[in-house]
């Protein structure tokens, strides 16, 4: 009886820790600087944050819930937009990639006891690189891929080498403090 209650209890931590991670990712793409036809928003920074905060996937379920609630029309897009055909929209690509990266950064960070900063900034790069690679071959449904790439990664480079450096810094603080 007393696993039971034990088990009730993890999964309502977990419940918990998804919702707010999901809430946390909703914010975030409310700072958003509205570019077009990809506004440059903090939502990938969440991502990385959660990603080695919450683990690969718990950081993946929070970003489908995000995107569910997307799809149900709650204003959790960039700007407070309610699509919910979202899919269709230019940065699907992006959407779309979010929970991949989130697990993928998730794992990386988990395979080691004490990540190393170093570990941490690759296994963000890749994650950036999961979202650039997906959000240019959405984007590709609509420009070509010179144009994609000019739209919906050039302007991004700079404010996004700021945001793997804060991610590992905050997420390397995070794991030494949880870690002791």
């Amino acid at each position: 009886m007393e696993a039971l209650v034990e088990l009730k209890k993890v999964k309502m931590g977990t419940a918990a820790q998804v919702l707010l991670g999901t809430l946390f990712l909703a914010a975030c793409a409310q700072i958003a600087i509205p570019l077009y036809p990809v506004p440059m928003t903090m939502q990938t920074l969440g991502i990385f944050i959660l990603a080695i905060m919450q683990g690969g996937k718990k950081a993946s379920y929070s970003t489908l819930l995000y995107l569910l609630l997307a799809t149900v029309g709650l204003p959790v897009l960039a700007g407070g937009a309610t699509i919910s055909s979202w899919l269709s929209i230019p940065t699907a690509g992006y959407l779309a990639a979010f929970p991949i990266a989130a697990f993928t950064i998730g794992k990386m960070t988990e395979t080691k006891e004490r990540p190393s900063s170093l570990w941490l900034v690759a296994s963000i790069l890749v994650g950036q690189i999961i979202v650039y690679t997906l959000g240019v071959i959405g984007l590709m449904r609509l420009l070509s891929f010179k144009q994609s790439i000019m739209v919906g990664v050039v302007p991004f480079l700079p404010v996004a080498g700021a945001k793997v450096l804060f991610a590992a810094t905050l997420g390397g603080a995070w794991l030494r403090f949880r870690k002791g």
